[in-house]
This record gives structure tokens, C-alpha cells and sequence, in this order.
């Protein structure tokens, strides 16, 4: 059965334990952009981490654009212009009051726009067969986070399978609205029974500003 728990790239361990706490610190305006992360030893203690798993954190934060390891300086914190957006962890580090919302919220619905009218197309063409439908039956929720778990799940192409936590974490960061909440039943309701033309018209109507 589907769930709308994030799919991490990183196993349980010391190493994403720190990066999730350095990168919500620095997501949360914690650690001010343009700013540098605490000394290593610092972050060691305050994690009770080696130093070790503090610098493999720091790279990971690099490759995602966060923060940048300057000579004579420290780990810079990078402005958020520069991180990688099509990188989960980020979005999941998001929170709707965070600093870089509005940013963050662009982001993902520009990416939705290109993803997800195919997606929920090809979800409600594999939901025809009965055992796809049997378990996007199942997998459907009630919730807008459930609904986009459930369509990139299905729709049958690894990218959207790449895409899944990106659609989860643009429904939980919307803002509160009853009429786009309705939409997004609209858009389960066509997938789950089969309408690819309607899943692909509700979706693209869903993004309209």
C-alpha cells in the first residue's frame, strides 16, 4: 500500500541525522545565508557526532548547493538561489513558515507543470487494467499528499518514480485552500477511474495560478 512517507536517498544513520538537522537550520534562516555553519567541533558536540561524520555531512550539503567550503573562512552558507530544488531533502526540510517558502512553492510548481498533467495521465491509462486499479484503488487517500504519492507511484516511468517526493512535498506545502483541495479529489477521482484526458485537464488546472 502506498504511503506518503518520504523515500530518503540516505539510510537511517549519524551522517543523515546531521544533515537533516544542519540543513532544516539552515532552511529555517538558523544559520543566516550568506553566513557560515558552526566550527565542525561545534556541530560535533552539539550532534555528538565525529568529525568524521560532520565533513561527509558537509560535503552532502555542498552537492545539494547549500553550503560552500571556503579556505580561511569556513563552510559558507550559500543563498537560496543556489540550492539544487529538485533535490527532496530540501523540500522536506520545508516548512509552510519557513524563510524561503514562497521560493521553494515557485519551484516545485514549476516543476510540477512539466510532470504532472503526463503523470497523472499515464496513472489513470494504468489504472485500467485491474490490478493497477486495484491498488491505486488502495493507495488512494483522502489527502492531496496521498494523491500525488499515489499517481507517481503508477504512472509507470521511473522519472515519475523520481518524482514522487517532489509531488508529496508540493501538496504539503500549499497553502490552505478548499477549492484546490477539491481539485485534488477532481484529480484522484479521474485517475483512480480511468480518465487519463480528465486526469491530465484537472492537473494542468490544478497549477493555474
Amino acid at each position: 500500500m502506498t504511503t506518503t512517507e518520504p523515500i530518503r536517498s540516505l539510510p537511517q544513520s549519524a551522517v543523515r541525522d546531521a544533515c537533516d538537522f544542519i540543513g532544516r537550520n539552515i532552511v529555517s534562516g538558523a544559520y543566516a545565508h550568506e553566513g557560515k555553519l558552526p566550527h565542525e567541533t561545534e556541530l560535533g558536540e552539539q550532534l555528538g557526532s565525529s568529525r568524521t561524520v560532520i565533513r561527509e555531512t558537509t560535503r552532502l550539503l555542498t552537492a545539494k548547493g547549500m553550503v560552500n567550503p571556503v579556505r580561511h573562512f569556513g563552510t559558507a552558507v550559500r543563498y537560496h538561489k543556489h540550492w539544487n530544488v529538485l533535490d527532496p531533502d530540501i523540500a522536506l526540510w520545508h516548512e509552510p513558515d519557513s524563510p524561503t517558502i514562497d521560493f521553494m512553492r515557485d519551484e516545485l510548481k514549476a516543476f510540477m507543470a512539466a510532470v504532472l498533467p503526463l503523470a497523472a495521465a499515464n496513472a489513470a491509462r494504468a489504472a485500467l487494467t485491474a490490478e493497477a486499479s486495484e491498488t491505486a484503488t488502495a493507495a488512494a487517500g483522502r489527502t492531496p499528499e496521498a494523491i500525488m504519492t499515489m499517481i507517481f507511484e503508477t504512472a509507470g516511468a521511473r522519472v515519475y518514480e523520481n518524482a514522487r517526493d517532489l509531488g508529496l512535498h508540493f501538496a504539503r506545502l500549499q497553502e490552505p485552500d478548499p477549492f484546490k483541495d477539491s481539485l485534488f479529489q477532481k484529480l484522484e477521482s479521474s485517475v483512480v477511474e480511468g480518465r487519463a484526458d480528465d486526469a491530465r485537464s484537472c492537473a494542468e488546472f490544478l497549477l493555474t495560478p
